[in-house]
Parts: structure tokens; C-alpha cells; sequence
């Protein structure tokens, strides 16, 4: 049909004849002979008109009924020729039809009328009719990767629908990810931990061997796997090597971490290495960065332990032995003199602990709140509740300490009064969300960090010091430690003296665990402050229903994996996490018991309180479910059902127990 051919529609045909039409019916007024002969007229062209359309729609008709049977036929053409796997699937998702491109990836497959999922099993979990979803799926098919796409037509007639599979050959771009992530580079920053204790602790004749024994060590492991090593310090090289051979040293659980502690050449102390693994950034710089990043937080968790740092997250390994004491004071005195100055230059201090506090989170509050009044600061507490952990401690001190009530706030109390210029003293903890005030931890960045616990990974990042050595018993040992070299005549009152020794007391179970020389150096200037080991003794003593809980907690005990206890106390009252940790510690007392969880509920969460003698890290246990702590004592808290953290507890117990199997039957090359 040509394009200059027109059609006349009812409308515009009425239209053209109305003219005429009615000069007629003016001329049949006055001549009815005439009229006549012009209405005839009109009538005819009408007839005319249409018979000419009608003709011109059929043509129409006939060219629209042409072009739809070549589409229809080009189409189908092109299906069955497109150089693409293509599959047509039922709704109960049989093959229905295939072309010989699909068929060649399943030459001994019978397809028609088989399930896909059965010949492409990475399709059993899509849900082709769901239409929110859609998405790709890539498949592994002999030496090929195929990307599949699909789309479901639904027939509205018989509520039933069809799938459309298509796939295009992606190996070649695939290979090529592959090889840019084989080739991308890692970069490994390795400290020596006790570099100064090695040196001080070997014979002046054994010294240079056992440190070129380490030096040694380090190079034979790393060049192994091909990597570029430099020493730039005495006790710190910068390694790089390629992604590909990264995954080896990973899968290999950095064993250069137990090849180093066991190197034994008159040295009296083992060595230990941490190590910083960067690999995620873009740049060169990005990577060494994260490399940095990681080896910070491997030395704050203790050290002998590999942190990755990945995007968003971190991976550790090793991290299993306890931290080593260090001998020198140093960093102490340094670290009291920082705080100092820092206090000096702020209109004023806030102080606070964990939520949740026990003795040590509110006793090392009050030694750090003691030492800002010492220099006539305008300080405060930040304690949102009484916890029954510490509300003999807290009875003592508001009855001795005169103004301290007043100077005890809520959040809510302290975000009407705190200012960008504050500074904020967070003790016993190193998490933001974990802190008595969070938002506080927003309106300054005057943040000063005390804590003992091995750093996680959601700690808070704009601390401008962060004090955090695993090593140390317990907050209220480095505060009693910072107290002392703040001022040559600093004395801090009697009744803040006892919390600061009650806070060691708890967190070493009476000088049991994690306790080194510091500890006891610590203990005895609290003594000389006039600390009473008696009357620390009336604080730990528990009420009539608390020992009773107790008992009914390790009663209801099991054991799993043949050594760890497991309790439940299902019970959400007050004190109900003194109950769990204290039973998790009684729980070790029973023989062959290598560490305990106890289950609690606590402010609408479940609380589980780990503990160990050291031969499993609870610590790592605890921290695959959100929690962290340390090699003897951690916990944490989850928001679902006591039975599902018990599983999830169990899950993270056998992972570990995994790993640690395969770490002993690992073969090093």
C-alpha cells in the first residue's frame, strides 16, 4: 500500500457531504425538481464514499495480516538460529522446548519434559514467576560459564504462564575477573610483639641468633609463597604478595604465627608476631592503609593473631594464647600524662563504663572520675542504672562520698550539658554501642579510651586516644596504673581505692585469672591508699536468692562436645547476668569442664556469659555471634528466642572445634 493513500473516516465523510446535503434540501425549498436530482446526488457520493473505504480498510487488513505472519516467521527464525542456548519451560518448570544451542551444553541429557533444576541445579532456589525478582544466574557448565537470563509470560486466559530462558557465553569476561583478582595485590604489615622483652630476656651471646632466627622464620614462609618482603625496623617488615597466593597463606591459618612462638634458641619468653592484612582498597595506598588498620587492631587485641580487613568487616586469626605482660611501664606513664593534659584543656569530663555495669566498669569510672577531681575538673559519671552487680559498691561510695550524687548522671541528663569541647572517659569498653551513652559519643570528639578487652571490630573509631592493652586483669588495674603517675602525691580516697581493687578482685575471680606482676603491683597501691581487702570481701557477698539461683543454674547444666558446659537461667530479673557469669565461673570447678556458657535473659535480650581456663578462647567462640571479651571471659547479647541463641551458640562452639582441629593436622609445606 502506498503512502499517499488516504482514508476518509465516518467523521470527515459526514462532513464533506453536509455541504452539499443541505444546499439541496435550500434548493428543494424553492424547486422540489432540482432538490430532488441534488439529495440523490449526495446519497450516491455517500455509497461511493463508503464502498471506497471499505475497500481501502480490507487492504488495510490484508497488509497489517502480512507484516504480523513476517514478524511471526522472522521471529521464529531467529529463535531457532540465535547463537544462544535458549529453553521454553513449563509452569511446573519442565522443558518444554529447547534449541540445539541448549541442547550442546547437555549432550547427555534427556531434556524435554526433564525439571530444569535437575539439569541446572543453581536454579532450584529461583522463583521464575515471581516478578519483583529478576535477575541473572550464572552457571559453571563443563569448562564454561554461562549467564542465564529469564522471563516469565503469563496468559491471563488459563491463569498459566511460561518461562523464557536465554543464556550468553560469559567465560571469556569471567576468566578475565578472575585473573584481575588473582593478580590483585595484599599487602601485610608484621610486627614482633615483644621485641624489647626478647632482647632483654636472652643471654647477650644468644641474642643476635634468636633474632635472626625470627628474621629467618619470617622470610622462608613468605617467600615461599612468593612474596616481596622488607624490613624496615628491628621489629617490623612490610610484605606484598598476590591475591592468589593470599588464599594459600589464608588457607595455610597464617601458621607462620605458631612456627615464630615456637622458636626456642635461649630466649625465656616465645615470640610473638601480629599481623595486618590489607586487601580491599582500590589504590596501593588504600590497601597499605587497611594493612595499617588491621595491624592496630591485632596489637590492641593482644597480638600473635592476623586481623584482614576486608570492605566492611574483619577476619582474625589465631588470637589464642593469653597476651603477654609487658614489663615496662612506659606507655603507662606516657598515656597518664595524655590524659592529663587532656582533662586540663576541657571545660569539662564525662566518665562512663558498659551498660549493664559490674565492679569493674563502675570502679575504674570512679578512679578516672577521682583523678579529673584531683585537678579540680568539672567531672561527672555517666550511669543510667543501678545494677545489682554493683549496687554494694554504689551504696558505699554515694554514702562516702559526699558530692559524688551529684555528679552521677543520665544520658539523657548529660546531652542537655555536654558541648564539642567536653571530653568523654570511656573505661572497661571500646564499643560505641556497648557504652552507658552513645549519643554521646557524637556531640564531641574528645574521646579517651581505657579498656582490657581484645578490640572488635565495632569499636569506636574517633577515639582521639585509645588505651586498650588485653594483657592488663581489668580496667581498674590500668586506671590504679594511670593514677599513679599522675601526680607524684596523688591519693585517691579510701572508698574509691576499695572499687578500683573490687573491680580487679572480679574480673581476675579472686587473683585466679589473668593475673601477671602488674596485677599485684596494682593491688598493692590500692593498699597503700587504704583499700580493705576485708570489706571487699562483704561486697561479693550475695544474697540468700542468688546462691540459690546459682545452684539451680549449674543443676540444670550439660555438657556438649565431651569438655564445655552449657545453662540456661530463664529467668529476666534483676541481676540476672551476675547470676549467669558467677554460675558460668562455678561451672569450671566441675572435672574435665574446659570452659562454660551460661544463657540469661536481660532487658528483652539473651544474655550469655562465657567462661574458660584457657585452653579455649571464649572470646573467639563469642565473637562469631556479636560479642567479644577476652581468652578466659567474654559475653554477649542477641535479640531472639532462648533456644535459637542456644543454637546459634552451639553452631559457633563446633566452628571453632573445626578449626582448630584442622589448625593440629594442618600440613605446612
Amino acid at each position: 500500500m502506498r503512502n499517499n493513500e488516504k482514508f476518509i473516516s465516518r467523521s470527515n465523510l459526514i462532513l464533506i457531504l453536509a455541504f452539499p446535503l443541505i444546499a439541496s434540501l435550500i434548493v428543494f425549498y424553492y424547486n422540489k425538481t432540482l432538490g430532488a436530482v441534488g439529495i440523490l446526488v449526495c446519497i450516491i457520493l455517500f455509497f461511493f464514499l463508503k464502498n471506497i473505504n471499505s475497500t481501502r480498510d480490507k487492504e488495510l487488513q490484508k497488509y497489517v495480516d502480512n507484516i504480523s505472519f513476517s514478524f511471526d516467521s522472522i521471529t521464529k527464525n531467529v529463535v531457532f538460529e540465535m547463537p544462544f542456548p535458549i529453553a521454553i519451560l513449563e509452569e511446573n518448570r519442565k522443558i518444554k522446548w529447547h534449541n540445539s544451542f541448549f541442547r550442546d551444553l547437555f549432550p547427555n541429557h534427556k531434556l524435554i519434559g526433564e525439571s530444569i533444576d535437575s539439569i541446572i541445579p543453581d536454579f532450584a532456589e529461583i522463583e521464575f514467576d515471581n516478578e519483583e525478582i529478576k535477575q541473572s544466574q550464572n552457571v559453571n557448565i563443563a569448562d564454561k560459564i554461562i549467564q542465564f537470563y529469564y522471563s516469565t509470560i503469563f496468559n491471563e486466559g488459563d491463569d498459566s504462564n511460561q518461562t523464557f530462558l536465554y543464556g550468553i557465553d560469559n567465560t571469556y569476561d569471567e576468566s578475565i575477573k578472575k585473573l584481575f583478582k588473582a593478580k590483585r595485590l595484599v599487602f601485610y604489615s608484621v610486627f614482633i610483639d615483644n621485641y624489647d622483652d626478647l632482647r632483654n630476656s636472652a643471654q647477650s651471646d644468644q641474642r643476635a641468633q634468636v633474632l635472626g632466627e625470627i628474621d629467618r622464620v619470617i622470610n622462608e614462609y613468605f617467600k615461599a609463597y612468593d612474596c616481596l618482603i622488607r624490613k624496615y625496623e628491628n621489629d617490623r617488615f612490610m610484605i606484598i604478595s598476590e591475591y592468589q597466593d593470599y588464599k594459600e597463606i589464608r588457607d595455610d591459618k597464617f601458621s607462620i604465627l605458631d612456627k615464630v612462638r615456637d622458636i626456642s634458641k635461649g630466649n625465656s619468653i616465645p615470640p610473638t608476631l601480629s599481623i595486618g592484612v590489607g586487601l580491599a582498597g582500590e589504590k596501593p595506598s588504600d590497601i597499605y592503609s587497611d594493612s595499617r588498620d588491621a595491624i592496630n587492631i591485632a596489637l590492641s587485641r593482644g597480638g600473635d593473631q592476623t586481623v584482614v580487613k576486608l570492605e566492611d568487616n574483619y577476619e582474625y586469626y589465631g588470637g589464642k594464647t593469653k597476651a603477654i605482660e609487658k614489663t615496662s611501664k612506659v606507655r603507662s606513664r606516657v598515656i597518664s600524662q595524655s590524659l592529663k593534659r587532656m582533662m586540663e584543656s576541657s571545660p569539662d569530663i564525662y566518665v562512663m563504663g558498659h551498660n549493664n555495669p559490674d565492679m569493674d566498669s563502675f570502679g575504674s569510672a570512679l578512679g578516672v572520675y577521682e583523678g579529673a577531681r584531683s585537678i579540680n575538673k568539672r567531672v561527672y559519671i555517666i550511669l543510667n542504672e543501678v545494677t545489682k552487680p554493683i549496687e554494694n559498691m554504689y551504696a558505699r561510695v554515694i554514702d562516702e562520698l559526699s558530692e559524688l550524687k551529684d555528679n552521677i548522671l543520665t544520658e539523657d541528663e548529660a546531652l542537655r550539658r555536654i558541648s564539642s569541647q567536653s571530653l568523654i572517659i570511656v573505661t572497661d569498653n571500646h564499643r560505641k554501642n556497648s557504652t552507658e551513652g552513645p549519643k554521646l559519643l557524637d556531640m564531641t570528639d574528645n574521646i579517651f579510651i581505657i579498656d582490657h578487652h581484645r578490640r572488635g571490630k565495632d569499636y569506636i573509631k574517633n577515639a582521639t586516644v585509645s588505651y586498650i592493652e588485653p594483657y592488663a586483669s581489668s580496667a581498674s588495674e590500668l586506671v590504679t596504673e594511670i593514677l599513679s603517675y599522675l601526680d607524684e602525691n596523688f591519693k585517691a580516697r579510701t572508698a574509691v581505692a576499695e572499687s578500683l581493687l573490687a573491680g580487679i578482685t572480679v574480673d581476675t575471680k579472686n587473683f585466679v585469672y589473668q593475673t601477671g606482676v602488674r596485677t599485684f603491683e596494682a593491688a598493692s597501691i590500692l593498699k597503700r591508699w587504704g583499700a580493705d581487702s576485708v570489706y571487699i570481701k562483704r561486697m561479693f557477698k550475695d544474697d540468700f536468692e542468688i546462691v540459690k539461683y546459682k545452684s539451680e543454674v549449674i543443676a540444670d547444666s550439660f555438657i556438649v562436645e565431651d569438655f564445655i558446659a552449657i545453662a540456661h537461667f530463664n529467668r529476666e530479673i534483676d541481676g540476672s547476668t551476675l547470676i549467669a557469669s558467677q554460675a558460668a565461673d562455678d561451672l569450671l570447678n566441675i572435672k574435665g569442664v574446659l570452659a562454660s556458657f551460661v544463657l540469661t535473659r536481660a532487658n528483652n535480650k539473651i544474655h550469655i556469659s562465657g567462661r574458660s581456663l584457657g585452653d579455649i578462647s571464649v572470646q573467639l567462640i563469642l565473637e562469631r555471634i556479636g560479642g567479644g571479651g577476652h581468652l578466659t571471659a567474654a559475653a554477649t547479647q542477641l535479640e531472639m528466642s532462648m533456644e535459637n541463641a542456644e543454637k546459634m551458640l552451639r553452631k559457633a562452639i563446633k566452628e571453632y572445634l573445626r578449626e582448630e582441629e584442622e589448625n593440629e593436622s594442618n600440613t605446612n609445606r
